[in-house]
């Protein structure tokens, strides 16, 4: 048994973030996965574990971490051996902090509206079309930064990519998942849209270190 148990959500974002920095640093853990039959389902496995019902969850050792951002520091901050996520240069840690806080707050908005109309027993159309254009709106700053370098920031993967493209690759489905429920809304919903090569090529290259939704063809578009 691998000394890291993550506790998780295949097709979450939040949890799609651990995998990456998981296989980014080539941590070995052993996987969890969270089952229900409804959402949120009874969390009181997960409770007992954190005290706390969000995944993803990590166990080392005795230590247990909730919250994704969490679990990305405190991989960095106890694996030293492994490749960096984040940086020893002051101003290079705020622009990764800068794109943890564009995920969440300039992809979160569309991505949030998109999740509202998977809820709903009737998607409202004109939602889903202007979540689309908002997100390909909003990933204009990706596509350009994305057009000079292959990472958002330095030279090689760090959490600001991890952090965006967890999030994105909703909008870049692999037909090897078209069984699950979120591939059967997102896949004909939400698209990254043109003008986004750079953008896409970048999501790919960031996925292929999740061991698990990674490892697939990515979504013709």
């Amino acid at each position: 048994m691998a000394s890291l148990i993550l506790h998780e959500l295949t097709g979450s974002p939040n949890n799609v973030k651990a995998r990456i920095a998981l296989g980014y640093k080539g941590l070995d853990y052993d996987r969890k996965e969270f089952q229900a039959d409804s959402f949120p389902g009874d969390r009181s496995p997960i409770v007992d574990v954190s005290r706390q019902p969000r995944l993803p969850v990590l166990q080392h050792g005795e230590t247990v971490i909730f919250d994704s951002g969490s679990i990305l520091r405190y991989l960095e901050a106890n694996f030293p051996d492994s490749p960096p996520i984040f940086s020893s240069d002051y101003t290079s840690f705020g622009e990764i902090e800068g794109w943890e806080l564009f995920a969440r707050t300039q992809l979160g908005e569309p991505l949030g509206m998109m999740f509202g109309q998977f809820f709903e027993p009737a998607p409202d159309a004109e939602v889903i079309a202007g979540a689309n254009q908002m997100l390909n709106e909003r990933t204009g700053a990706l596509e350009e930064k994305l057009s000079q370098s292959s990472f958002l920031v330095g030279d090689h993967l760090t959490a600001a990519d991890i952090v965006t493209a967890a999030p994105l690759y909703l909008a870049d489905m692999t037909p090897a998942m078209a069984s699950h429920p979120l591939a059967q809304f997102f896949q004909p919903n939400l698209r990254l849209g043109d003008g986004r090569e750079a953008t896409r090529a970048w999501l790919r290259a960031t996925m292929a270190h999740d061991a698990i939704l990674g490892q697939r063809e990515m979504a013709v578009v």
